[in-house]
Formats: C-alpha cells, structure tokens, sequence
C-alpha cells in the first residue's frame, strides 16, 4: 500500500474513462500488493482478473515489482499502469488515477524497497514511458484480512469498465 501527497491527478465520474484510455495495445498493467493483507490485495487480485484479456501484459507484481523489470523492459511500452491500494482519504473502495509524483516519496511502503524505486527505474529504463497509478482506497490491510467489499466492488467496476 502507498501513500498519497495532497496533489491528485484525476478524480470523479471520469477516472474509469481516462484508465480505459489509458490501455493501449503497447501498455503493461502491473498490480503490486499483499493478497494476504486485506484491501493490500487489490493490484493482485485485478491483475487475475484481467489477465486472460491482456496476456503477458499484466503482471503480478506482488510485493516486489522491482522483479518484473526485465520482463517489462523487453516489452517496451509506451505506458505502465500501476495498480495498487493507496491510502489517499478518499473512501473505501473509491477508485482515481494519480501521477507517480502524487505518491509521498520515500514513506514506508510495503513493497519491499518502495514503490518511488521502482517507478524511478522504470523511468530511467524507459525514458519515454508515461506511468499511471490506478488507485484504490482501502479500508482494512491487516494481515489475514478478508478483502473489504467496497474493494472487491471497485474491483468489478474496473472490470466493468475494461469490457465496455
């Protein structure tokens, strides 16, 4: 789960449009987080549900994205869509797309070594890519937490939105 600065990118009825938007044939779709912590499991949980449409281009990155650099550095896209819960006090299960520099750099993450890292060197790896955090307010990340059904429900929007 990351943390989100006062900055925000998009918000609102449009969020889903814009990430639709944002899936070209050349975009790789990464969810990062803890299936075992809850609402942490968000990007996971999205990612299994997307990959029989997008292929090698969705990826689970657990809790270390940072393995799937190679992969996603073979696959040069023009566009890296993030998927993770990120606590920015919205309301559970709320959905919006933020910019990697709407992320509070440096905060603890529990993606191993951060998230900011791994974007950075996506960035330095791929000077051209643009990168979208797909975000979604959690509501509980305990450990051996159940998903809440307010994330399970944003889940299906995205999905929802994807197909259409």
């Amino acid at each position: 789960m990351a943390y989100i600065s006062k900055k925000e990118y998009c918000v609102g009825k449009t969020t889903l449009h814009k990430f639709v938007d944002c899936l070209s044939s050349n975009a790789v779709f990464i969810g990062v987080g803890n299936e075992l912590s809850g609402d942490d499991g968000f990007g996971p949980r999205l990612i299994e549900r997307v990959k029989p449409a997008l292929s090698e281009r969705a990826i689970d990155g657990g809790l270390a994205p940072e393995n799937w650099t190679g992969p996603i550095i073979k696959l040069a896209p023009d566009t890296l869509i993030i998927a993770d819960a990120v606590a920015f006090g919205g309301k559970a299960g709320e959905i919006r797309l933020l910019k990697p520099e709407d992320l509070e750099s440096g905060f603890p993450s529990t993606h191993g070594p951060g998230l900011s890292s791994f974007i950075e060197y996506m960035r330095q790896s791929l000077p051209k890519i643009e990168i979208i955090i797909l975000a979604v307010q959690p509501k509980r990340t305990g450990f051996g937490e159940p998903m809440s059904e307010a994330v399970e429900r944003a889940i299906e929007e995205i999905i929802e939105a994807v197909r259409k």
